[in-house]
């Protein structure tokens, strides 16, 4: 028989999806995504280190203290294995500790194959891959020694489906979703998880959202009928980073609208 006092202690949904203390780092934390995601961050209780070679992350973390919030700001570039290794250090050093990273830090490449650089290949594979190891390596590292902790990639609808033109980003996008099962795999004891988040259309300052034919198109595929937006995706951030989303490990969780579900 189900007794309510036990019910309210264990699926007590404001503990599930409390992050009340827990230091997260999340990278490009300038604009985009991560505006939906460190703020559904904050209003869980978290601590937020927001790092970002854009120097407008400070702004972000000044407005998000201005508003009560305990956060900071770093910067540096992922690209740059010894100061990318060194950014997740000192983030952890801010609060002595490190319970979430979002490797959220991305570019994209438009071009056709075969009018690819190399350098266009490499852009694409170093920040939107590459990255998310040095990174994601550092941070295990930090998590593991403290006996647990969440890593979320941010990965694409882009890494199951593809569009002309993305070659670069569809391949990283593809392999940082196999990237988590891996690591999943190698962290297994640890109790560290690691999964992807992978957004479909989303309304950003980088999205293709004012160019009327794609954004009519997108619309009148996706089931929901409209873009995403950076909000429509803290929910299943918040859900990997916190107690309730406990038991997800090396997967990818799809937040599109819908529209990898259908075709014609």
């Amino acid at each position: 028989m189900l007794d309510k006092s036990d019910l309210a202690l264990n699926l007590d949904p404001g503990r599930l999806f409390s992050l009340k203390d827990r230091v997260a780092l999340v990278t490009g934390a300038a604009g985009g995504i991560a505006s939906g995601v460190t703020q559904a961050y904050a209003a869980a209780g978290a601590r937020l280190i927001l790092a970002d070679l854009n120097e407008a992350v400070h702004e972000r973390a000044e407005a998000f203290r201005e508003a009560g919030v305990d956060a900071r700001a770093l910067t540096f570039d992922v690209n740059d294995r010894a100061a990318a290794r060194r950014g997740v250090e000192d983030a952890a050093a801010v609060f002595g500790r490190l319970d979430i990273l979002v490797n959220n830090a991305a570019v994209i490449v438009r071009k056709p194959f075969l009018e690819l650089e190399d350098s266009d290949w490499q852009k694409v594979i170093d920040t939107d891959l590459t990255a998310y190891f040095t990174v994601g390596q550092a941070a295990a590292r930090i998590m593991v020694a403290q006996g647990g902790g969440r890593i979320i990639n941010m990965g694409s609808i882009m890494g199951h489906v593809s569009r002309p033109n993305l070659v670069p980003y569809v391949a990283a996008k593809g392999a940082v979703h196999s990237f988590a099962q891996a690591a999943a795999a190698d962290l297994a004891g640890t109790g560290v998880t690691v999964n992807v988040l992978a957004p479909g259309y989303t309304i950003t300052e980088f999205s293709q959202a004012n160019v009327k034919e794609f954004h009519d198109f997108v619309r009148d595929w996706t089931p929901c009928r409209r873009w995403g937006k950076p909000e429509d995706i803290a929910g299943a951030a918040l859900l990997l980073a916190s107690d309730a989303g406990a038991y997800i490990n090396g997967q990818v969780i799809y937040i599109d609208g819908g529209f990898t579900a259908v075709t014609r």
